[in-house]
């Protein structure tokens, strides 16, 4: 079969685009996203560029394997000099029915091509998958052996690891200990409010300085341009106290959340979280996802929660 690789910026074709969901979703069947998700994750990314949306295209011009890879060079401003050497594979995936030898084939050539362009960036390491808040999955998941087999032979290894967590939401409710919870913050004058949207700007540089994730202001911004904005916070005597985001890329998705340093302890977040989970219940979801995370009894406090992703984060030097 004769296969040649293309930039979406030559191609411009948007059912490249549908081919490379469907590629996701047929490689990566516990990380499948919906299409609205999919494309968001890519065309609201604001460092997106069309030369690192790599297609490997067959003769009657279908996708039948994708790469799409992102450089830090304009959001989080406040990351781009800290990121400047660094690559991101944000999304990857081959069609399996090419073949164990030619999808093997047609993997190595779409990596190492992604690696001369990354070095002809100046860049000095290339990470897979764990690009935020753009991101398909945080990392690779070890289920996915294929991948993580070839990604080792190609030299990658793992920097860190996470999970996300999955709450049915059929069988999440609120426990007493967390409504009496709640009436000692309503007692100490805590207040707990969805945002308005002209709070965009204050809330969302609010959450990337308190957190001392840049990322998290770009993320918590998604989330307020859903009407109504899905951003919670707590607040005391006009004070913000901590916040908690929900369908900032993803319907369904969960997070960031996060509380000033010198409020926590008190159940803000605690508070937080099981509010943003039942508004997601209310709008109709029957699942949620908590990506990301390495916090263990934080979440694991919540009801429903019914599955786990285990994911290797994983970098190669190519300076």
């Amino acid at each position: 079969m004769q296969l040649s690789t293309h930039t979406y910026g030559e191609l411009r074709d948007e059912n490249l685009i549908r081919e490379a969901h469907r590629l996701h979703n047929s490689a990566f069947p516990h990380d499948a996203v919906d299409y609205q998700a999919f494309e968001k994750i890519l065309f609201r990314d604001p460092n997106i560029d069309e030369e690192l949306m790599l297609f490997s295209i067959d003769a009657r011009g279908y996708a039948r394997a994708f790469l799409f890879a992102s450089e830090i060079v304009r959001e989080p401003k406040e990351a781009v000099d800290g990121f400047r050497d660094v690559m991101w594979v944000k999304g990857f995936a081959v069609d399996a029915s090419l073949g164990k030898g030619l999808w093997r084939e047609v993997f190595l050539d779409l990596m190492k091509g992604l690696e001369r362009l990354a070095r002809g960036r100046g860049k000095r390491a290339v990470v897979l998958y764990a690009y935020p808040p753009f991101y398909y999955m945080p990392g690779v998941n070890i289920l996915y052996e294929d991948y993580l087999e070839l990604f080792e032979e190609l030299g990658y290894s793992k920097r860190e690891e996470a999970v996300n967590y999955y709450v049915d939401l059929t069988q999440f409710f609120y426990p007493r200990r967390v409504a009496r919870l709640e009436e000692r913050l309503t007692s100490e004058g805590v207040a707990i409010r969805r945002c308005r949207v002209e709070e965009a700007e204050s809330v969302s540089t609010w959450a990337g300085k308190t957190s001392g994730i840049p990322f998290w202001r770009v993320e918590v911004r998604l989330a307020f341009e859903n009407t109504p904005p899905t951003v919670l916070v707590a607040e005391a005597s006009g004070k913000l106290l901590g916040f908690s985001a929900y369908s900032p890329t993803r319907a369904n998705q969960f997070g960031p959340i996060g509380v000033d340093p010198s409020e926590r302890k008190r159940g803000v977040g605690t508070a937080l979280l099981f509010k943003a989970l039942q508004e997601l219940k209310l709008a109709g979801y029957t699942e949620a996802v908590i990506p990301w995370t390495e916090h263990l009894f934080f979440y694991t406090q919540v009801p429903g929660i019914h599955r786990v992703n285990h994911y290797i984060v994983m970098a190669k030097s190519i300076a």
